[in-house]
């Protein structure tokens, strides 16, 4: 299955997601998926949200080129950032295929 078709079910499923991007092995909550000046693009919180009472979350939004990413695998069991992006980063896909 493609990295789209992969991230596409993860906002589905509201589901985690492991990749490498940059040859850094990250995990993240995929929130939106479609294009961006032509390019495919995912809409991406990347880090740790443990979800825990006084613990905040340990990541960043982030407006990533499907193209960038490798080995993107879908995590039954991590923990979905259920945030708000910032809208700077948000507005970097202006066509929506898919969007939480």
């Amino acid at each position: 299955m493609s990295a789209y078709n992969i991230l596409r079910n993860a906002i589905k499923q509201e589901k985690a997601v492991a990749f490498t991007f940059h040859e850094t092995r990250w995990t993240g909550s995929p929130h939106a998926l479609g294009k961006g000046d032509n390019v495919a693009k995912v809409l991406m919180y990347r880090g740790v949200d443990a979800h825990e009472k006084g613990v905040p979350p340990q990541g960043h939004w982030s407006c990533l080129a499907v193209s960038d990413l490798d080995d993107v695998d879908l995590l039954a069991d991590e923990p979905f950032h259920k945030g708000h992006p910032d809208a700077k980063v948000r507005a970097e896909i202006r066509e929506v295929d898919i969007e939480l």
